[in-house]
């Protein structure tokens, strides 16, 4: 049975990548923390838009993310559930990792900051709505 369920669960995902479809987050930002580990209640809502581009049966490859209203910038996902990494800007990026069915994390590290501070991150803590 397992087997089974493995495969109909594989071929569902990779007929829903070859419509385009894609995947939707309408997260509440519950707790954000600092590198140091100081943490505080998160504020507000985020929105994060996952379309595929090239991706292999598994999910891997090539995906498009729009945050909120932004536009969508490239990212790299290992499977249809993530993590995905994509670049926020120069010395930036963001890690969106599904930790449950309506749970998420997201690391932005400042990996260059132009100012000769030492690289940081913050990690934010969301419950999330998932649609596909």
């Amino acid at each position: 049975m397992t087997t089974y369920t493995s495969a109909a669960l594989a071929a569902l995902a990779s007929s829903a990548a070859a419509e385009g479809a894609h995947l939707r987050l309408d997260c509440t930002l519950t707790t954000a923390c600092s590198e140091a580990s100081v943490c505080q209640p998160g504020d507000g809502p985020a929105r994060y838009d996952i379309a595929p581009e090239a991706i292999d049966g598994e999910g891997a490859g090539s995906y498009r993310i729009a945050t909120d209203a932004s536009e969508p910038v490239p990212a790299q996902g290992l499977s249809r559930t993530g993590p995905f990494l994509w670049s926020t800007g120069s010395g930036t990026r963001a890690i969106l990792t599904l930790t449950g069915e309506a749970t998420a994390l997201l690391v932005r590290q400042v990996t260059e900051s132009g100012t000769g501070a030492p690289p940081s991150a913050e990690i934010d803590m969301m419950n999330c709505e998932v649609a596909y």
